[in-house]
């Protein structure tokens, strides 16, 4: 069990930071990090039929061809599938928190325009 702070370099220049009570890493919204450690795969998916393919069995997907014929690991194929979830995940928590924030302001202000109507002058 980690008791105090602790940062490791990695050789790749990776960082991990391992913090008491922390139960699992997450992911951010940058999306240069899963291109840059999932190179091959990102490469291979500028080659699928559909801009918009998420590689999970569309027809002419390029990605799960190369994992059908071996050239990239089911395992790494996997992994890749699980981060961009995660990812999808995030993003979709912050554009709630978004929409949350931004109905709250807009139940302020009409707060105070009905208070101000209300208050005699």
């Amino acid at each position: 069990m980690t008791e105090h702070r602790e940062l490791f370099v990695l050789e790749n220049g990776g960082i991990i930071i391992d913090t008491p009570g922390m139960k699992e890493p997450g992911v951010t919204d940058d999306g240069d990090g899963i291109t840059a450690t999932f190179k091959d795969i990102h490469e291979l998916a500028q080659r699928c039929r559909f801009p918009d393919c998420r590689h999970m069995g569309e027809a002419g997907c390029a990605v799960i061809e190369a994992v059908n014929n071996g050239s990239v690991s089911r395992e790494s194929y996997e992994n890749y599938l699980k981060i961009q979830k995660e990812q999808e995940r995030f993003q979709s928590t912050v554009a709630e928190k978004r929409k949350r924030d931004k109905q709250f302001g807009k139940l302020v202000k009409t707060y105070y325009k009905i208070k101000n109507r209300s208050d005699p002058e």
